[in-house]
């Protein structure tokens, strides 16, 4: 019985290492915007923004810009 613990708790650590290898990437809180036209790529393009880039995306999206003009810095 003490094996089946063993390997519980290993693959467990396994687990948290592969999630800490994961943790400088922040998850999309920002739902894509599908009632804006959208360029072809942007559902893919918009899952690697961070949440501030999504909403200054938004921002951009709301005046009738691009997803990709919002990435250009001072536009």
């Amino acid at each position: 019985m003490a094996g089946s613990w063993d390997t519980k708790m290993a693959l467990l650590g396994f687990m948290a290492l592969l999630l800490s290898a994961c943790a400088d990437r922040q998850v999309s809180q920002v739902p894509l915007p599908w009632d804006f036209p959208l360029m072809p790529g942007d559902a893919a393009l918009w899952e690697t923004l961070t949440v501030e880039q999504q909403r200054r995306a938004l921002a951009f999206l709301s005046d009738g810009s691009t997803i990709r003009s919002s990435l250009i810095e001072g536009y």
